[in-house]
C-alpha cells in the first residue's frame, strides 16, 4: 500500500464518514446504537420463538443431514489449533528464511482447508437467528445515518447501502498495517496536544474502524513496553507476531499454574503444621475437657449430616 493510500484511509477513519458518490453514511449516536441493540435482542428472541436455528444449531443440523462432514467439529478444532501451532513455529523459526517460507506455505494451506470446511455453512448462514438479527440492527442504523444529497436516504431496499457499508470495514490485517504506518504513528504519538484523533460529533460513538485502530495502536504500544519486546521485523509480520502473542500467553498460563501449585504446597505444609499443633494441644488437655470437645464435635457432625439429608 502506497503512503498516499494509507493517508486516505487514515483520514477517512478520522472523519468517521463513509462516502460513495452522492451517498454519505455518518457515525451513529450512542442512543441510536442502544436502540439498534434492542432491535437485535428483540429480533433474536422472535427468531428463536419461530423455531429459526441459531448459528450453532445450524452446524449441528448440517452435520446430521450430511451437508457438513461427520467430523466437522473435530476437524474445525484441529485446523484452528494447527493455525496457532504454525504461528508459534513462525516465531520460533524467525531467523531461518527457509523455515519461514515452508511454515507460511503450511499456514496458507491450513487456512484454505478451514475455508473449504466452512464454505457450505457460510452459504446457509443467512437463515440463522444471528444473521437475521444483525441485518435488522444494521438496517435500523443505516436508516438513521445515511444521507443522499445531504438529505435523509429513503428506500425500500437497503441492500446497496449495506454493501457500501460492508466494503468500508477494514480487515484486521489492513487495520494493523495502518496502526504501524508512519502516517498514523506521527498522529498517534502526538495525541493529546490540542487536537482530536477523530472528528467530534454530538453524542456520536466511535465507528468500528476507529475502535479497531485505537485497539491495535494500544496493543503495539504495549508490545514496545514489554520486557520481551520482539524485533521490528517480527512486529511488521502479523502471523509471526501472533506467534509471539500465543507463546507469551502460554508462558503466563504456565506461570499461573506454577504459582497455584506453589501456593497449594505452602498451604498444605501450613495446614499440616496446624494439625500437628492441634494434636499436641489436645494431648495435654485433661480427660474431662477432651471428652467435652469430642462430644461437641460429634454433635456438629450429626447436625451436618441432618442438614445434608434435608437438602
Amino acid at each position: 500500500m502506497r503512503t498516499d493510500e494509507e493517508e486516505l484511509l487514515i483520514y477517512s477513519i478520522r472523519s468517521g464518514t463513509v462516502r460513495y458518490k452522492n451517498i454519505l453514511i455518518v457515525p451513529a449516536t450512542i442512543d441510536q446504537i442502544f436502540f439498534a441493540n434492542q432491535i437485535y435482542v428483540n429480533s433474536y428472541t422472535d427468531c428463536v420463538d419461530k423455531g429459526i436455528m441459531t448459528d450453532n444449531e445450524l452446524e449441528v443440523w448440517m452435520v446430521e443431514n450430511s451437508i457438513l462432514p461427520k467430523s466437522f467439529f473435530a476437524t474445525k478444532k484441529s485446523l484452528l489449533s494447527s493455525i496457532d501451532s504454525h504461528k508459534k513455529n513462525l516465531f520460533r523459526n524467525r531467523f531461518s528464511k527457509r523455515s519461514i517460507k515452508l511454515i507460511k506455505s503450511e499456514l496458507k494451506n491450513t487456512r484454505a482447508k478451514l475455508n473449504d470446511l466452512l464454505k457450505p455453512k457460510l452459504e446457509m448462514s443467512q437463515n440463522t437467528c444471528e444473521f437475521i438479527s444483525q441485518t435488522n440492527k444494521l438496517i435500523y442504523l443505516l436508516k438513521k445515518t445515511t444521507l443522499e444529497h445531504n438529505k435523509p436516504y429513503r428506500a425500500e431496499n437497503y441492500n446497496k447501502i449495506i454493501e457500501i457499508w460492508n466494503s468500508s470495514l477494514l480487515s484486521e490485517h489492513e487495520i494493523r498495517r495502518l496502526a504501524r504506518s508512519n502516517a498514523w504513528k506521527s498522529i498517534w504519538s502526538n495525541k493529546g496536544f490540542g487536537f482530536d484523533l477523530f472528528k467530534k460529533r454530538k453524542n456520536a460513538d466511535l465507528t468500528i474502524n476507529q475502535r479497531n485502530l485505537l485497539t491495535w495502536s494500544k496493543i503495539y504500544d504495549n508490545i514496545q513496553e514489554s520486557l520481551e519486546c520482539p524485533s521490528e521485523a517480527v512486529i511488521e509480520d502479523d502471523d509471526i507476531l501472533d506467534g509471539w502473542f500465543l507463546i507469551q500467553k502460554d508462558k503466563r498460563e504456565q506461570e499461573r499454574i506454577k504459582q497455584e501449585s506453589e501456593s497449594l504446597s505452602v498451604n498444605t505444609r501450613h495446614n499440616s503444621k496446624m494439625s500437628n499443633a492441634s494434636h499436641v494441644f489436645m494431648a495435654n488437655m485433661d480427660p474431662d475437657s477432651l471428652s467435652v470437645m469430642n462430644q461437641g464435635s460429634s454433635d456438629l457432625d450429626i447436625q451436618k449430616s441432618l442438614l445434608n439429608r434435608n437438602k
